[in-house]
């Protein structure tokens, strides 16, 4: 039985849109650096195949724990939480 791959995706769009002066723009782009780096320091991957290109991409982890503690959870409009797997089953916390 294979592991389970849990996934995100994460767009550029919108990013620095709050953005008022250069240093809210050097403090963005700071913290998304720092996020990043936290990740592949955890093991998260970045799906090449993802649509890098078109504004997002996705990242996974074969770790449940970790996509947890990095925010990879989603919500449906009912409220429940459930992890986004690349198979599709995702998983309800």
């Amino acid at each position: 039985m294979e592991k389970e791959v849990y996934i995100t995706t994460w767009r550029n769009k919108w990013i620095t849109a709050n953005a008022g002066t250069i240093d809210d723009f050097i403090s963005i782009f700071e913290e998304l650096a720092e996020s990043f780096r936290r990740w592949k320091k955890a093991g998260i991957k970045l799906d090449t195949d993802s649509g890098i290109g078109d504004d997002y991409a996705d990242f996974y982890t074969e770790d449940k724990e970790v996509a947890i503690r990095e925010g990879f959870v989603s919500k449906y409009e009912d409220g429940r939480e459930f992890l986004p797997t690349r198979s599709g089953n995702d998983e309800f916390l």
